[in-house]
């Protein structure tokens, strides 16, 4: 008898850092184009599901959140978005509200649950998750009539060895972790924020993060570097028996103008 499994295709684009001018950037790079030419790429994939995991708007605009709309047009399929510390959540909310874009926070598609947690922190760069956040987590992977479980955030759950970088996660990770290990059937955390490629297992829980669709952070540094590295996003293929297999798919060049020698950068 043929295997007529049905496998989830997710994509994962975060960090775009958008402005209202879709002529501008960060460090030479423009942010529209680029995450423009990240969606295209994307959307060669069969997609079920895209998520957008936060800095989505650099200077907390409203045409910010407009651009962002419009250049998300060539993916056909339901998207769910959460803030960074970049974002302007009402503005996004606004943008956002209902239908194909929205910022609902849990779907369903066949054996598997997918959770996106709000941890912006207002005013702050590092992440955060309250207790209404913990409390709802704690319902959703408890009441789960699904066996598996993917959660999404922003900031960064773990150190990534970026001496400058990892004070600016999320500051109360062990809540989050200890909500995890008390429901197995979660399969994987994932997150943005960082700017770079990250994998690691931890008690049979796959820890990723994903490029940016804009500049890259070099990875394992004390201070601040860019990464001469393409920009990308990340894809993920979910199997009805918790299988779940990922990968990232960068751009084939570097973006044009990146200045791999510039200093500072305000996350």
């Amino acid at each position: 008898m043929a295997n007529h499994e049905k496998v989830i295709e997710l994509v994962q684009l975060t960090d775009p850092h958008l402005y209202a001018d879709t002529s501008a950037g960060l460090y030479g790079v423009n942010s529209f184009e680029c995450f423009k030419a990240v969606v295209d790429e994307a959307a060669k994939r069969p997609v079920d599901l895209a998520l957008l995991t936060g800095d989505l708007v650099h200077d907390e605009s409203e045409q910010g959140y407009k651009n962002l709309r419009d250049a998300l047009q060539p993916l056909k399929a339901p998207m769910h978005l959460i803030p960074g510390n970049h974002d302007d959540f009402g503005f996004m909310q606004a943008e956002f509200k209902s239908g194909i874009m929205s910022c609902d926070k849990r779907v369903v598609l066949g054996n598997w649950q997918i959770i996106l947690l709000n941890s912006q922190l207002p005013g702050q760069v590092r992440g955060h998750l309250d207790e209404k956040e913990l409390r709802w987590l704690e319902q959703c992977l408890s009441s789960t009539v699904v066996p598996h479980t993917v959660v999404f955030l922003h900031h960064n759950p773990v150190p990534i060895g970026c001496k400058w970088l990892d004070p600016l996660g999320l500051d109360n990770a062990d809540k989050l972790f200890e909500l995890i290990a008390a429901n197995s059937h979660v399969k994987a955390l994932v997150w943005g924020h960082v700017h770079q490629e990250f994998a690691e297992v931890r008690a049979g829980v796959q820890l990723l993060s994903t490029p940016s669709t804009c500049i890259q952070f070099k990875p394992r540094v004390d201070d601040f570097e860019l990464d001469y590295m393409p920009p990308g996003f990340r894809w993920f293929r979910l199997h009805e028996n918790g299988d779940l297999e990922t990968g990232v798919k960068r751009l084939a060049n570097v973006p044009e103008g990146l200045d791999p020698d510039a200093e500072g950068y305000g996350v």
